[in-house]
């Protein structure tokens, strides 16, 4: 299966849905819809985000929901968040509300 992937040279802003993977090193300003999506550590989304799993490495700002989530020591979250499981590492930031599904 192939995976959509935001450069870190890269500026989008609009909504993105995908059936597959996403990963973003570079700036997204709209919604994303797909299975995984990962927010590399130069990454940011601006936006709703919804998938099965998301990994962020970099900042989110907005909404997520998803059944999986992971923020990893470099992440940042500024969002409320609905999940049905969550992992953090040391360093992780989460400012928002969390929801449990």
């Amino acid at each position: 299966m192939s995976k959509t992937f935001i450069s870190s040279d890269m500026s989008v802003e609009g909504d993105i849905s995908s059936q597959s993977d996403i990963e973003v090193d570079g700036k997204v300003k709209g919604n994303l819809s797909g299975e995984a999506i990962s927010i590399l550590s130069s990454g940011s989304v601006d936006g709703s985000i919804s998938g099965t799993s998301v990994n962020v490495d970099g900042n989110v700002s907005g909404k997520i929901s998803v059944q999986d989530l992971a923020v990893n020591s470099t992440g940042k979250v500024s969002a409320d968040v609905t999940y049905q499981s969550i992992a953090t590492q040391k360093g992780a930031r989460i400012d928002g509300k969390l929801k449990s599904k």
